[in-house]
């Protein structure tokens, strides 16, 4: 099934050119992979994620260009899948709330404290939560801003995972000699709900 041409949504990190060459050399070389990336988009988890590498990863290796911003290459993703969405004759999934910044160059809005919630309480205190979350909005402002927007438009992707290996990162360092698991995942969840209330996401 054809796709059609879209405008893009934001040209920010992502050209509408850029788009349309990248949609048109997979369409046209290996259509297979955008029609895997649909099978898998409904619910946007693990298997969306690995097919949006897959494209990725071949039109790095056909030289065509795509961005090199963690943003950009989520942008072109849900552009992807945008068109593939209208092809199927499925409604627009419009992004939630709104970006925390409106450029790559743009400052973020200072880090909200929020209470954790009840079950983090049982392995983290409230004021290492803020601690750790606040080195991390330190340390990589841009790392925060991709990963905002990667769960915005529900495409996950390279800043997911690169969040996810610096808030171990960070536990490791801010408490040494301990099982840090559950307290990552319980973090990731507190990073979210204050990523959600900064973008105005009920």
């Amino acid at each position: 099934m054809p796709l059609p041409r879209l405008k893009v949504l934001r040209e920010t990190y992502c050209s509408q050119q850029v788009v349309d060459t990248a949609v048109g050399w997979v369409e046209s070389h290996r259509p297979e992979l955008i029609e895997k990336l649909m099978e898998d988009e409904h619910c946007r988890q693990q298997d969306y994620s690995e097919r949006a590498w897959d494209i990725l990863e071949y039109l790095t290796e056909e030289k065509v260009e795509i961005p090199t911003s963690l943003v950009g290459r989520m942008d072109l993703i849900n552009e992807f899948t945008r068109r593939g969405r209208t092809a199927y004759g499925l409604p627009e999934i419009p992004p939630k709330g709104k970006p925390l910044a409106s450029g790559p160059d743009q400052p973020l809005p200072p880090l909200i404290k929020l209470a954790i919630d009840e079950g983090t309480k049982k392995r983290i205190t409230q004021e290492m939560a803020d601690r750790v979350l606040q080195i991390i909005f330190e340390r990589r402002p841009d790392l925060w801003l991709a990963f905002s927007e990667e769960h915005r438009h529900e495409v996950l992707l390279d800043a997911t995972d690169q969040f996810r290996d610096l808030l171990r990162q960070v536990l490791d360092e801010e408490r040494p000699d301990q099982n840090n698991m559950w307290s990552k995942m319980d973090l990731y969840h507190e990073a979210l709900a204050r990523i959600f209330r900064m973008c105005g996401v009920s």
